[in-house]
């Protein structure tokens, strides 16, 4: 990530580094991710990373040893039987690489499910205040033209119709608003799940890691007191009940980033607040890291001309080892958003003092490969080389304040766009239709979250 002032500059040589392969030939087989050897072959690669991650020694000889038979008689790569190719590209991980291995050859690409959608997803609730009654959650695929609904994949959990958050390519589900009796962590991909304890009024929750690829992991929710009161609970696996993170309710808590084995939040009075997750402490709970009142810092950010400078929403993202603050801005007009500053949105590096307060930092005005998502419950970055759907140097943002703004100033409006898409590079600004088959939907389906599941969905997996 560079800052303004460092694209002014010239960039430093960089020193001599292993060179990382790059995703453009056909005929062999290309990973985004350095060898591991310099004398394995594509393939044997990808065996020796995925089995050594899971442990599973035994499969990943019985498979090296079925590569060596196959590849004996001197055909090579290109005639490896098709169950095997296809084994090997289920334990890919990024879209890139599926990709990859489809560029080989035409045999390979035979033998491989091609990819159902290029992540992440929109998922979408009924309301704009959801009741109990409807079918509250539907995942959707944004796209510029039509926007296509999830299918096919593992049905969801009986009786948990309402979802709570989206977090690490799971949903948090339950089965009643108000008094729930289930709540439920659901991979819409494995099907897996994950129970919880019970929380009344959970409105949102947050995942510090993937309960089934971290080794401590930690679960934070929100719960409704009052109209505008939150109050904040923390979960870890194998405790009994939730317990209170602060004991004085706070003013909404829209998302929660982790980074740096901390968790940040900002509530709507932007109210700034840190604290340790002492993960890896079964005995000790997260202990505040200090907290300070941000609004004022955040209205003096803007150098445009104009006397008002309208701030839509605040929120942070952790975005390859750094803390980011973005800054949302614009007025809604008749078709969405139109900007009402020098630009819709600004990034600036953040920093938390030794004495507990936040500091911000340089802005940001280019991000890399790197690209942001923002949504309630979880924001995250990603990047354009593991994703080759996501374009470099943007902001993915859903709309839902735009649409509540919208909603009340005229119910009857017909939406035109539920998400945008906004390149920091040449500070332009594109919109996300709404989906044309929810504008006669009496239940009014509002976008809430973004959801980057935790592995490639294949067609295959859709039939």
């Amino acid at each position: 990530m560079r800052t303004a002032e460092q694209l002014a500059e010239p960039p430093p040589p960089s020193p001599t580094q292993p060179p990382r392969t790059r995703p453009a030939c056909r005929g062999r087989l290309v990973l985004s991710s350095p060898a591991v050897s310099a004398y394995q072959s594509p393939t044997e690669r990808v065996l020796s990373e995925s089995e050594s991650a899971t442990g599973r020694k035994g499969a990943q000889k019985a498979t090296m040893k079925r590569l060596r038979i196959a590849t004996a008689g001197g055909s090579g790569w290109s005639t490896l039987p098709g169950d095997l190719l296809e084994q090997i590209s289920s334990r890919l991980s990024t879209d890139a690489d599926r990709l990859h291995v489809r560029q080989v050859c035409a045999h390979w690409r035979a033998c491989t499910s091609p990819l159902a959608a290029l992540r992440p997803w929109i998922v979408a609730r009924a309301g704009p205040l959801p009741t109990s009654g409807h079918p509250a959650y539907s995942a959707w695929l944004p796209r510029r033209l039509r926007q296509q609904r999830m299918v096919g994949v593992r049905a969801a959990p009986a009786g948990l119709p309402h979802c709570r958050g989206a977090s690490r390519g799971w949903l948090a589900l339950v089965d009643d608003i108000r008094s729930p009796t289930r709540l439920v962590l659901w991979d819409p991909v494995s099907g897996s799940e994950v129970p919880l304890p019970c929380l009344s009024r959970v409105t949102q929750v947050f995942l510090s890691g993937d309960p089934l690829g971290s080794p401590d992991w930690i679960a934070v929710a929100s719960q409704r007191v009052s109209t505008l009161g939150t109050k904040l609970f923390f979960w870890r696996p194998g405790d009994a009940a939730w317990s209170s993170l602060f004991e004085q309710p706070t003013a909404g808590v829209p998302s929660v980033v982790f980074h740096g084995g901390r968790m940040f939040y900002m509530d709507l009075r932007q109210l700034i607040a840190a604290y340790d997750l002492n993960l890896g402490a079964p005995n000790r709970r997260p202990a505040s890291a200090g907290m300070s009142y941000f609004g004022p810092k955040v209205d003096k950010l803007c150098r445009c001309e104009r006397l008002v400078h309208l701030v839509r929403e605040v929120l942070m993202v952790s975005c390859d080892g750094e803390l980011l603050l973005v800054v949302l801005r614009g007025a809604t007009g008749s078709r969405g958003v139109s900007s009402a500053c020098s630009s819709f949105a600004e990034v600036y590096k953040l920093d938390w003092t030794p004495k507990g307060t936040p500091k911000i930092g340089e802005r940001v005005t280019d991000l890399g490969e790197y690209s942001l998502f923002l949504g309630l419950s979880e924001s995250f970055a990603l990047s354009a080389k593991e994703f080759p759907a996501v374009r470099r140097n943007h902001i993915y943002c859903v709309a839902r304040h735009w649409i509540y703004y919208i909603y009340y100033q005229n119910p009857y409006h017909k939406l035109s766009d539920w998400a945008f898409v906004f390149d920091l590079g040449s500070d332009t600004l594109k919109g996300i239709p709404y989906p044309e088959e929810l504008r006669d939907d009496g239940a009014k389906w509002w976008p809430y979250y973004w959801l980057c599941l935790r592995s490639p969905l294949t067609k295959k997996q859709q039939n």
